[in-house]
């Protein structure tokens, strides 16, 4: 073979997009490598959903050939795209890469690796409290190894394939460096699923060049099936990507274009990012839209659908009617009464998304475990609310990394609470007031938050050792925080058991949501096994509709 000693943006091109295909092709092995045998593992899912939307915004450049607008696409759709911990920091692990080759026209395998440093500084930055043994520790490891062992190397084909068979053995070593993984026996997640990027990518420069991503439309399965339910008054679902004459527009200028869709349609989402504007709106003339849009740009994609033929389709889909609730729930939402700060949260499950909203919360993101949501999606509840300032609340470790991406790109003042559990986030807004600064919010969020014990109740799926326990697949879990404090058979047993361990402390309030597929009467005798042991403590329950949790409970 003959030798390639550059790489061009058509090479870049080709090659993320065939390390993408590897990477969903081992979806579902990464996600199961996740370190408790919790029914959560979703890095997997979350590198892959990056990668795809880098791989749509990679086919919009109009010339692959031209490096610096391919990089440029790689850097901004995967940070769109990034969802979860592992999302996240792949996006940023790219951006250093990207950063580190922008004015290359072409690549050499020298240039590569101080990509990779770049890389690796870049994204160790953005972690407030890096862990090693994780994805962060393979990126490290591959730019001080392919420093010394592959500097010498100019063929990129023998580059590619000496740096994967690293990765592999760097992938292998990751339970060296974290005692997690090494008592779950297995290695990290994101690591692994990086691995597979390269391996895609140096399998495209061994002549490996066909490449077959799924369709995965951006919408999410409750905006779609939504429709059904609807009644329409503006009939086509109308998006536009501008690329602005001047990247700074004006607030004036964004506020105008705001009551002219408003004007003209509903359903409204516009988005500011850079040089980009994103809209999305349902009009009833889409071309007035375009019009309006050339005033401040060049149209870079647009994309017109007819609701009322996809409200035929979805009309008969009754395999979507849990997802068409919560989607109703969801656009009820969208009351913003006036006061001075918004609210954003994340939420599993149908009934707590109630509760959010009865709490003052003005959009909700559903989303959670194994569905978390991306950058974009947060990005854009954001934007969708008329308020100057915005509370986040991610009600999960990891979403927080995400959350705090989207504030970065908002031009609002944003508070991120960093809610590791939705009991977290239903407590935070107890000590919500709306005439507060945001130090002195913050600090009353803060206060009830830490004034709770959250406690989990799930299940084993696989068999497993957490520190000196031994679990066996489908055993009910039981976490107090992140740590297990029961596992059995009888889920209310074990339950009960962890329960008792924190009342004793002297906490006096349980309140208890209920997930999906439990039985309210259930939930009712446990009460009164409860109560019977502790007559003076106050009891709440409330349908949560959570998946994969029977029962989070808040102890305060």
């Amino acid at each position: 073979m003959k030798k390639k000693l550059y790489l061009d943006g058509k090479d870049i091109y080709i090659g993320i997009k065939k390390g993408t295909e590897v990477l969903i092709k081992n979806k579902d092995e990464i996600n199961a490598l996740n370190v408790f045998p919790v029914p959560d593992g979703d890095t997997g899912s979350n590198m892959s959903a990056a990668m795809l939307e880098a791989c749509q915004w990679l086919d919009k450049v109009k010339d692959p050939m031209v490096t610096k607008d391919i990089l440029k696409a790689l850097k901004d759709g995967l940070l769109m795209g990034a969802r979860g911990n592992s999302g996240v920091i792949l996006s940023q692990i790219f951006r250093g890469f990207t950063e580190a080759i922008e004015t290359k026209k072409k690549v050499n395998t020298k240039d590569f690796i101080l990509a990779l440093k770049r890389a690796k500084e870049v994204s160790y930055n953005a972690v407030i409290r890096p862990v090693e043994g994780t994805l962060l520790t393979l990126i490290r490891r591959l730019s001080e190894r392919s420093e010394k062992e592959l500097s010498e190397i100019e063929d990129f084909v023998e580059f590619m394939d000496k740096l994967c068979i690293m990765s592999e053995e760097i992938v292998r070593e990751t339970p060296k460096y974290l005692k997690k993984l090494r008592d779950a026996n297995v290695v990290d997640a994101g690591a692994k699923g990086f691995s597979y990027v390269l391996k895609g990518f140096s399998d495209s420069l061994k002549g490996d060049t066909q490449v077959n991503l799924l369709k995965i439309e951006t919408a999410s399965a409750q905006e779609i099936a939504s429709f059904a339910y609807e009644d329409i008054k503006y009939q086509y679902c109308t998006e536009v990507i501008l690329n602005l004459k001047d990247a700074k527009i004006s607030k004036t200028d964004l506020e105008k274009l705001r009551a002219f869709l408003e004007e003209n349609g509903d359903s409204i989402v516009l988005v500011h990012q850079n040089e980009f504007l994103k809209c999305h709106v349902h009009s009833n003339h889409p071309g007035i839209v375009f019009e309006k849009f050339l005033e401040f740009g060049e149209l870079m994609k647009v994309k017109v659908e007819n609701m009322k033929v996809q409200h035929e389709h979805l009309i008969d889909d009754k395999a979507k009617t849990e997802e068409i609730e919560v989607q109703q729930q969801e656009e009820e939402t969208e009351v913003f009464p006036q006061r001075n700060w918004g609210i954003v949260s994340v939420s599993p499950g149908k009934g707590l998304s109630e509760i959010f909203k009865s709490l003052g919360v003005n959009k909700i993101i559903f989303g959670g475990q194994t569905m978390n949501p991306s950058v974009k999606d947060i990005a854009d509840a954001l934007n969708a609310m008329p308020y100057s300032k915005a509370i986040v609340l991610p009600n999960n470790p990891n979403i927080i990394m995400t959350a705090q991406k989207a504030a970065e790109m908002s031009d609002k003042e944003v508070l991120v609470l960093p809610t590791k559990y939705v009991q977290e986030g239903v407590a935070a807004l107890l000590g919500f007031q709306d005439e507060m600064q945001r130090q002195e919010l913050e600090q009353s969020m803060q206060g009830y938050i830490d004034s709770i014990v959250p406690i989990q109740v799930t299940y084993a799926v696989r068999d497993s050792e957490i520190g000196s326990e031994k679990i066996k697949k489908n055993e009910n879990l039981i976490f107090v925080g992140k740590d297990l404090k029961a596992h059995g058979k009888d889920m209310y047993k074990e339950t009960l058991k962890a329960l008792t361990e924190v009342i004793d402390q002297g906490y006096e309030i349980v309140t208890i949501f209920y997930g999906e597929g439990v039985e309210e009467k259930h939930i009712n005798q446990f009460v009164k096994r409860l109560t019977d042991k502790y007559s003076k403590i106050e009891v709440e329950v409330h349908y949560g509709g959570q998946q994969h949790y029977p029962m989070l409970i808040s102890v305060e």
